[in-house]
This record gives structure tokens, C-alpha cells and sequence, in this order.
């Protein structure tokens, strides 16, 4: 009689169990993935997107559905790929892992003035000292993975390869005409008054006077210079081709002959002068220039290959099933519409400002 009581209980706390199981998908605890050691839920995949969000300075009222839909599918199928990759590399552990995971994040504290702004950087990313320790570690494994799985197996481009990659790809070997110069700004504030440019525009010709005399223009441009990205370098700019700066500065610096000062000039950030150190004509770089940056790059493309193909076969070894619902389409445009442009991608890092 027992038995039986003890079978039926058993019985019933399944069926109660199974009719508990979590149908909405907005649920944090609803199974948006599972697989063989593998789970999911869609709050651990909510955590995963608000720090990408985070990272680019967005929120999620700020992402057009189909476009959060996408972000989401695709940092779900990072989050399987990370978890079967770990499960996998644990099959033969990096001992020393845990050590090297917290050297490496002593390292990174360095790249901070003080613990206080690494800890405001940890609470901007969402995260915790120990929860980033953790992350370096499994992706010290992984990477440890990758090395004993796909690296032993590939094989070095050939030079059929690279030549081939060279012919078909002509427009990455020409570089066009570009100028090494060094500059002096006095800064003006766009709304500034006439009497405040006029001030400016003879500070700017007094420091071009002190170069006209003799003085290094280094030293000039570093006393004088508002310019904080070239200053401390005496106003030395990286090489530039035309498109890169702001067109009056770029059209008195390709006209200025090397070794040769340029007058005064004006541009939207103030008053300029500049020394051109170096011109160099538009040319196309020929093969052994650039065979080492081929190989490489051949060399990333076959390792990517060679990971998706062990991370497919990882995947259906743990016959992954991806439960989370598909991304809403967007709306449709009719005639009684006006069409809409695209959702705009997730936005890069922002481009170093013209000078």
C-alpha cells in the first residue's frame, strides 16, 4: 500500500511539475534555449542584452523591436556557443586557469588612475570583480580549446592563396597621396565676437612670427597649441590622404611644399598654421609589401571556419534547441504609408573628430 501511495505521489508532483512549466515568453524563468548540460532562461538572456545595450549607451526603449529581436537571437546563439565550448574545454581543464584569470584582471586594473574608477567602470558594465574574474577564466579555457582542437589542424596559407587574395582584391593595395605635417591651433569658439576672433587671429600670427624667427616649432606648439590630441607631440599629426580633414586645412597642407610653413588659415575650429614634414605620392603596394598582412588575415578566415564547424558539431552532439520566439518582422510599407528608412544598425565606436 505504501508503494502505491509512494508511485502516485511521485506521479502527481510530475504532473503538477509539468503544468507549472513556464509558457510565457517575457517570463525570466522561460527556457529560451536547452540542449545536453545546457539551460537557458530568459532572464540570464535579459542580462546578456542590457550590457550590450549598455556598452553602446542605449536602453531597450531605444531599439526598434525587430532590430532588439535580432540583437537578442544573436547574443543567445553567442551564450550556446560559450556554453558548449566550456563544456567541452572542461573535458580537459587549463589547470592553472583560475590563476591566470586573476593576473590578467590585476593587469587591467592598471589601465585605471585608481580603484575607484574600476569600480565605476565594473558597475557602468553591469558586472562584479568576482563575476569578471570568472568570465577571464572560462574564456582562458576556451581560447585554451581552440588551441589543442582547430590550430593543430590548419594549415598555413599557401602563396597560390595569398597571391590569389592579392589579384582580387586591388583596391585595398593603392593608398593615395597623403601629407606628415604638424600644426598649431588657436582654438575660437564658433559664436565667438568679432573683437575675440581678431584677438585670437594675432595670437595665431604672433606664434607663426616665433617660427618665422627661428624658433622650433615644437616648442612653439606645445606653449601655444589648444589642439590636445597633437600637443605634446610639438602639433606632429599622423599621416593623412585627402577626405580626412576639414577641407581648408586639407587643401593648404597638399598645397604647402615639404619642409615649407603655411601662413595663417582658418577653419571651423579656429586658426591653424602648419609645417609639411613629408609628402608621399599615391601609389599601389606591391605584393611582398603586404604578403605578411595576407597570411595573417587568410589565417584569421581559416581559423573562424575552423571554430564554426567545431562549434556546429559541439552543437548538435548537444542537440541544441533554441526555444525563444522569432524576432516581429517589420512593418510592411503600403501605399497609404510613407516608407520608413531601416532600424540603423547598433552604432560602432565613435570616429576620431575631423581636425
Amino acid at each position: 500500500m505504501k508503494k502505491h501511495l509512494s508511485l502516485y505521489l511521485t506521479l502527481a508532483l510530475a504532473v503538477f511539475v509539468a503544468g507549472c512549466a513556464v509558457k510565457d515568453p517575457q517570463n525570466p524563468r522561460f527556457v529560451v534555449a536547452e540542449g545536453k548540460g545546457i539551460k537557458i532562461t530568459r532572464g540570464q538572456l535579459n542580462s546578456e542584452v542590457d550590457r550590450a545595450l549598455t556598452n553602446f549607451n542605449l536602453s531597450r526603449d531605444k531599439v526598434p523591436p525587430p532590430q532588439l529581436g535580432s540583437l537578442e537571437l544573436n547574443i543567445l546563439n553567442q551564450m550556446i556557443n560559450r556554453q558548449i565550448a566550456l563544456a567541452e574545454a572542461r573535458k580537459s581543464p587549463l589547470t592553472n586557469a583560475a590563476v591566470l584569470a586573476k593576473e590578467q584582471l590585476e593587469k587591467m586594473k592598471k589601465n585605471f588612475p585608481d580603484a575607484k574608477a574600476f569600480e565605476e567602470q565594473l558597475a557602468k558594465a553591469k558586472t562584479t570583480e568576482r563575476a569578471m574574474v570568472k568570465e577571464i577564466e572560462q574564456k582562458l579555457e576556451v581560447d585554451n580549446l581552440m588551441r589543442t582542437r582547430v590550430e593543430p589542424n590548419l594549415k598555413a596559407p599557401s602563396d597560390e592563396e595569398v597571391q590569389k587574395f592579392y589579384v582580387e582584391n586591388p583596391k585595398l593595395w593603392q593608398r593615395n597621396e597623403s601629407v606628415q605635417a604638424q600644426h598649431v591651433l588657436v582654438k575660437v569658439d564658433p559664436t565667438a565676437d568679432a573683437a575675440t576672433k581678431a584677438a585670437k587671429k594675432k595670437a595665431a600670427d604672433a606664434a607663426l612670427a616665433r617660427v618665422n624667427k627661428g624658433e622650433a616649432f615644437e616648442k612653439v606648439a606645445q606653449e601655444v597649441s589648444d589642439d590636445p590630441g597633437s600637443k605634446a607631440r610639438g602639433g606632429e599629426l599622423p599621416p593623412f590622404s585627402k577626405g580626412q580633414m576639414t577641407p581648408n586645412f586639407e587643401k593648404v597642407a597638399f598645397a604647402t611644399a615639404p619642409g615649407k610653413t603655411s601662413a595663417v588659415f582658418e577653419t571651423p575650429f579656429g586658426y591653424h598654421f602648419l609645417k609639411v614634414k613629408a609628402k608621399e605620392a599615391a601609389k599601389t603596394l606591391k605584393l611582398d609589401e603586404v604578403k605578411n598582412e595576407i597570411m595573417a588575415h587568410l589565417k584569421r578566415l581559416k581559423q573562424g571556419e575552423a571554430t564554426r564547424l567545431l562549434l556546429e558539431d559541439l552543437r548538435k552532439e548537444s542537440a541544441v534547441k533554441i526555444l525563444l520566439p522569432a524576432p516581429p518582422a517589420p512593418a510592411p510599407v503600403t501605399a497609404t504609408t510613407p516608407p520608413v528608412s531601416a532600424p540603423a544598425p547598433i552604432p560602432p565606436a565613435p570616429a576620431p573628430a575631423k581636425k
